[in-house]
């Protein structure tokens, strides 16, 4: 039985259950289970996302419902180009500079920092939760290309409802995860702070990331 949609996915782990009114009104439950854990676990292209941004000083925000930012890049007269990531505590030792096309952006507080501050455009690439399952929301990508992390995922945590030992669907859950990911791995990115950098850009002063003074 094909199940890539929403209703045809529970009555596929209904068939797994028993039959019965009570365990077929907790499958919408089992389902956004399985959907919370996948949503940690997933690092597949198909989850990966951009937004464009226009950024005039140092700060700008984080998408809504953006995850873990895998990239900046920002628009130049070549072409893109990514920045480099620098941890929060390593931004902050960063000498003070007025403006200037930006090298470097770290994450904190749902914003992204960028340094040197100045005017420019770019992308940001993250990683977007799929679309939950709904009524509405009758199928997505994940439903469509990996049905088993949907029904061994939502089985695993219906089993522990019914306190069923007979099968464990947490190892073919996880398994459908690796193999999701081993499929189409997420994009990697430069994140590397070269020390002869990080000398040249540690000044004077320190710069406090988190109230934007001195």
């Amino acid at each position: 039985m094909s199940f890539d949609t929403y209703q045809d996915l529970q009555a596929e782990i209904q068939s797994f259950l028993w039959d019965r009114a009570d365990i077929a009104a907790k499958i919408p439950s089992f389902i956004m289970l399985a959907e919370s854990e996948a949503r940690r676990l997933l690092r597949t292209r198909e989850a990966t996302a951009m937004r464009s941004f226009t950024l005039s000083g140092e700060i700008t925000s984080i998408p809504c419902g953006a995850g873990t930012i895998k990239a900046i890049r920002i628009n130049g007269p070549s072409g893109t180009k990514d920045l480099d990531y620098i941890p929060p505590e390593e931004y902050s030792t960063l000498a003070p500079r007025d403006s200037g096309t930006p090298r470097f952006y770290t994450v904190q507080n749902d914003k992204i920092y960028f340094y040197p501050a100045g005017p420019t455009q770019g992308q940001i690439v993250f990683v977007e939760p799929f679309e939950p399952l709904s009524n509405v929301c009758r199928t997505n990508w994940l439903l469509k290309k990996h049905p088993d992390i949907y029904l061994c995922g939502a089985l695993k945590w219906g089993k522990a409802w019914l306190i069923d030992g007979d099968w464990d669907w947490g190892g073919p859950f996880y398994a459908a995860i690796e193999a999701a990911n081993a499929d189409n791995p997420r994009v990697q990115t430069n994140t590397t702070l070269r020390a002869d950098e990080a000398t040249v850009m540690t000044g004077r002063r320190s710069f406090n990331i988190y109230t934007g003074g001195f």
